[in-house]
């Protein structure tokens, strides 16, 4: 096969995939993904990504992107030296784009849910158009190996494989203005958060009329700060202003899009830029959202790579002012000397929302919440009991105090004891299986939010001597954030060593623990010599000492 007829089987592709470009920009990145992997399980096929290969690659993705310096390449493709700076360009292409080892497409899970959700029938015909794309560069070297059969076999079976859609790429359903605001209404506490989004809501609505009425419009950034502790409801308010957004005609889709440093900020040079596109690619027309996000400047830092992402960020969001609305959360002090430090965060995000810890009561409301979905029923002592509960730890709570996780941690806990505490019966009623006592719920101690000073956990005496305060409470934090519903990780300092001891009903074993426990180091840039991991697997204990190289 000559390159003129991969270009003519790659135009064909083209245009059999159209309908599904034009559902809009994150089709054209799915589709872009899918055929490079496609490509290179076909080169796997037969050890080599072939110059054919790169090739029909080329083509479509300068047809798809669209991209006129990739088509006048593939024009070139018989001028040998041109041909070679193309195929090494096209081919780190692929390679960033099947990065993942994971081969699995998502087109035709996309295309399954179009076709179900509109009533449409997109998916038959670009499938199979895209396995004989797959059979074309199969057989463009002329042969068909035992293992290239089994390459379209597995191709084949790719394509008519669903997998779970991404948020971004989920169809929203179509909300009322009316039904969102009821949904806000409906959260426990937030007084002065619900005024502020209602305040915002009318501000636009007002824009709106005025625009259709041919009048002058105020300028206005929708870009917001929200500063906090933890678990008082800051991602779930992010969430709801993306789809107040879209059903105000603001906002295309509102979705929400999460992420931290991490997911903007590569560890090598000249990726940061592009990692930080990428994200900002996925949540177009929604909501970025970016947890603690002061991470990205971190003081002292000189050129760390976080500057890089916002910069970055900055040109986005004023390339797509229309399209993207984002949000920065994070402790309050810290995201208020964030936005400080560069003057275009300060130009472009002067909308804030403060989030305070919850006071007993509402603690309390949420907790009754939480049973009245889950069918339980605490008794009146039950709700005394836990109403003095949240009161000390409402009044010893520190700036690392967990509010709603704390009250989800607690509810967690007593509906654990409460099944060990019906274990042993011979029947039980309704009325017992929903019925949560006093005793159900788990010791105040278990509870707390500061690292452990008084107690001692496994015969390890836990003394605290922080070398840097505010840096090991930030760590607990994020450290607990990632662990899983159900599991808590105290910490606390024995001179040089970290210790973290573990403990609930979803405890991994040591390996995974300390995965986790480098990730969260690496993430705050902290520096510890030793650690000391306790906690649980499989009914038996396991502590280990190790050096942190």
């Amino acid at each position: 096969m000559q390159s003129d007829d991969i270009k003519r089987e790659a135009n064909l592709l083209y245009k059999a995939i159209e309908p599904a470009l034009n559902l809009g920009d994150n089709y054209r990145e799915v589709v872009l993904r899918d055929l490079a992997r496609i490509v290179q399980i076909c080169g796997r096929s037969h050890g080599v990504i072939s110059s054919l290969e790169l090739l029909a690659y080329l083509v479509l993705y300068g047809l798809i992107k669209p991209d006129k310096s990739k088509l006048t390449a593939a024009l070139k493709w018989d001028d040998r030296a041109s041909r070679a700076s193309a195929e090494k360009e096209i081919l780190q292409i692929l390679l960033d784009l099947t990065k993942e080892e994971d081969d699995r497409l998502l087109l035709p899970s996309l295309l399954h849910q179009q076709d179900q959700v509109q009533g449409s029938s997109l998916q038959e015909p670009i499938v199979n158009a895209i396995h004989r794309f797959a059979q074309m560069i199969i057989r463009a070297d002329g042969e068909v190996t035992a293992d290239e059969t089994i390459a379209l076999n597995h191709i084949w079976q790719l394509l008519h494989s669903y997998r779970p859609i991404p948020a971004e790429l989920q169809p929203m359903p179509t909300e009322t203005l009316e039904q969102v605001m009821a949904e806000l209404d409906d959260l426990v506490g937030m007084q002065n958060i619900k005024e502020s989004v209602r305040t915002l809501t009318n501000f636009l609505k007002v824009q709106q009329v005025r625009k259709e009425r041919g009048l002058a419009q105020t300028s206005v950034s929708l870009h917001m700060v929200f500063g906090g502790p933890p678990g008082t409801g800051k991602t779930t308010i992010a969430r709801l202003t993306g789809r107040l957004f879209k059903a105000l005609g603001i906002l295309k889709k509102g979705h929400l899009v999460e992420t931290d440093r991490a997911g903007l900020v590569a560890g090598y040079v000249g990726q940061t830029a592009k990692q930080t596109d990428d994200m900002v690619n996925s949540a177009l027309d929604g909501v970025l959202f970016i947890d603690e996000a002061y991470a990205l400047s971190p003081a002292g830092a000189g050129n760390d790579f976080g500057r890089e992402a916002i910069d970055t960020l900055l040109k986005r969001m004023e390339d797509f002012r229309d399209r993207l609305v984002v949000i920065v959360a994070g402790y309050t002090d810290e995201m208020n000397d964030f936005i400080e430090t560069n003057p275009g965060l300060k130009s472009r995000f002067n909308r804030y929302f403060y989030f305070a810890d919850y006071p007993p009561e509402d603690l309390l409301a949420i907790f009754t919440k939480m049973c009245s979905k889950s069918n339980f029923n605490p008794t009146e002592e039950t709700q005394v009991k836990l109403k003095q509960m949240f009161e000390q730890l409402y009044a010893n709570r520190d700036r690392t105090f967990g509010n709603g996780r704390l009250v989800r941690n607690l509810f967690e806990k007593a509906i654990e004891q409460q099944a060990n505490r019906l274990a042993s019966a011979a029947t039980l009623t309704d009325e017992q299986l929903v019925t949560l006592l006093p005793e159900d719920l788990p010791a105040i101690e278990s509870l707390s939010s500061a690292p452990i000073a008084e107690r001692s956990r496994y015969g390890i005496a836990a003394q605290i001597s922080p070398p840097v305060p505010s840096d090991a409470a930030r760590f607990a934090t994020l450290l607990n954030e990632a662990l899983p519903n159900g599991t808590m990780a105290e910490v606390s300092t024995n001179g040089d060593r970290l210790q973290i001891a573990f403990e609930g009903a979803a405890l991994a074993d040591f390996d995974a623990m300390s995965n986790l426990v480098c990730k969260t180091l690496k993430r705050l840039k902290l520096s510890v010599p030793q650690m000391q991991l306790t906690g649980q697997a499989n009914g038996e204990n396991w502590s280990r000492k190790f050096e942190v190289s």
